[in-house]
């Protein structure tokens, strides 16, 4: 168990982009560690979207080394397996959406960019917390749902713990416990990849990291070519 004075939090009123901050910080501080931003300017999410990032959510990065072939996808997963666990200890109910958000009902609570460079990976946490208003119409904080101010410093610190034991774990065992808490599948869904799009019920993610598609025929996708995916309601 790592004590608290092991998670490194660095703390900034604002920043560009906390997963720019920690590769700016990466040779002056102890690999890994996180930064932690009241507000980011330039936010963004997967494939340059923007991630609107103001007072009152929670917007951190950690900085990991790269260990192993598969981490950045056990990041990817991990990381919202994290978040998710966090909140229904917490008493929200909420869901892991395929790949990586987590979901309150239908409006989204936390988006997750994981980034690899230089055999570095950061792995950016996007929490919707204290704000009284959603950041966009589908998203909604968790203020909205509760009615309750949180600690973000807290927060921030059960998922730095959080983070570092998915460190430790090896990619099998995030993915079991991922599918086993992936609220996708059984969900009709439109998957777009690279090569275009496919509908169909998302049946399971193997542990070849292979999303299982039914549609008029079964498709086996590699979860690392899931640009978007969108669910529907059968």
């Amino acid at each position: 168990m790592e004590e608290k004075d092991e998670i490194r939090i660095i703390h900034v009123k604002e920043t560009d982009s906390t997963n720019e901050e920690v590769f700016r910080l990466k040779d002056k501080v102890k690999i890994p560690f996180f930064v932690r931003a009241d507000v980011q300017v330039k936010g963004r999410g997967r494939y340059g979207r923007v991630w609107v990032s103001q007072e009152g959510g929670l917007w951190m990065t950690g900085l990991f080394e790269k260990k192993g072939e598969y981490d950045g996808i056990k990041f990817m997963f991990g990381s919202a397996l994290v978040v998710y666990k966090i909140l229904l200890h917490m008493g929200i109910n909420a869901r892991i959406k395929f790949p990586n958000d987590v979901y309150y009902k239908d409006k989204k609570l936390c988006g997750i960019l994981v980034e690899e460079r230089e055999n570095l990976i950061a792995v950016g946490i996007g929490l919707n917390v204290n704000q009284k208003e959603p950041p966009i119409p589908s998203s909604t904080t968790l203020h909205l749902i509760t009615g309750k101010t949180y600690d973000l410093e807290f927060l921030a610190y059960n998922i730095g713990k959080g983070l570092m034991e998915i460190e430790r774990k090896s990619i099998g065992e995030v993915v079991r416990e991922y599918r086993e808490n992936l609220s996708t599948i059984g969900k009709t869904v439109k998957i777009f990849t690279p090569s275009g799009a496919i509908e169909g019920t998302f049946e399971d993610l193997d542990m070849d990291l292979n999303v299982i598609l039914r549609g008029d025929v079964i498709y086996v996708i590699p979860a690392f070519e899931v640009l978007h995916l969108e669910e529907y309601e059968r």
